[in-house]
């Protein structure tokens, strides 16, 4: 696991130059929620799998979880920024990420569960569905952006729709633990109606129980399917000496 926590830690490193905004040069706030929101899509791509038994594959979640939580930490504090970062402010971002996190990677450990004959995750579909989970939270991320006209245009018969919209991302929840206005910043305000439309933010608190709960839901269903698939015996097999007097 520490060989993936350096390749996460230089993947997320890297991802923040490439999207051009390094984070020496961002406000402390901004730069907590772009390493909080890269290390959120990228820890899926480098999830280790189930493990062999439910317990083992529950600790893995909930390890996994925490460090990358904790890479978000050190590239924080590690990378000058335009000012240094409080260690309390980054405290609360990654605390959120690790909310955000838990259920992320419980839905791997359900989508994995009990793939292989001993419980243990094959490594193709290790790299696939964590490949997939990353690319469908890239896109719960962005749901403001893609879906923000369409809340716009029923807004005027659900006057609530822009905030729920703006509510059910997680890019509000890690901006909200950031300290950061994330509707305000020049690329967003450019980029996304919602930025010049009055908005209300959800309380962090609701977004954090949110996660517990579905982290729980979804670690469950993943002990569920393992125990389940042991109760079946595994996959069918055929038994030899059938087979040839057959």
């Amino acid at each position: 696991m520490a060989t993936r926590a350096l390749f996460l830690l230089l993947a997320a490193g890297l991802a923040c130059g490439v999207i051009g905004a390094p984070v020496d040069e961002l406000q402390p706030s901004a730069a907590r929620l772009l390493v909080t929101a890269v290390v959120a899509v990228l820890a899926p791509l480098f999830w280790p799998g189930c493990a062999g038994t439910p317990a083992a594959t529950v600790v893995r979640i909930v390890a996994w979880s925490v460090v990358a939580a904790a890479v978000a930490a050190l590239l924080l504090l590690l990378v000058p920024g335009s000012a240094p970062q409080p260690p309390v402010r980054v405290a609360a971002a990654c605390a959120m990420l690790l909310c955000l996190l838990l259920p992320v990677h419980a839905l791997a450990g359900v989508l994995g569960s009990g793939a292989g004959p001993s419980g243990a995750e094959p490594a193709p579909a290790q790299s696939l569905h964590g490949t997939a989970i990353a690319f469908g939270l890239a896109g719960w991320l962005a749901l403001p952006l893609w879906l923000g006209p369409v809340a716009e245009l029923v807004s005027a018969h659900h006057p609530a729709a822009i905030d729920a919209v703006v509510g059910a991302s997680p890019l509000t929840h890690l901006a909200l633990a950031s300290g950061n206005d994330w509707l305000r910043i020049q690329w967003f305000y450019q980029h996304s109606n919602l930025a010049a439309l009055q908005v209300r933010y959800p309380g962090p608190a609701a977004a954090a129980w949110f996660y517990a709960a579905l982290a729980a839901t979804l670690v469950a269903l993943g002990v569920l399917a393992i125990r389940h698939r042991r109760t079946r015996g595994g996959p069918h097999t055929l038994d030899p000496a059938k087979e040839y007097t057959a």
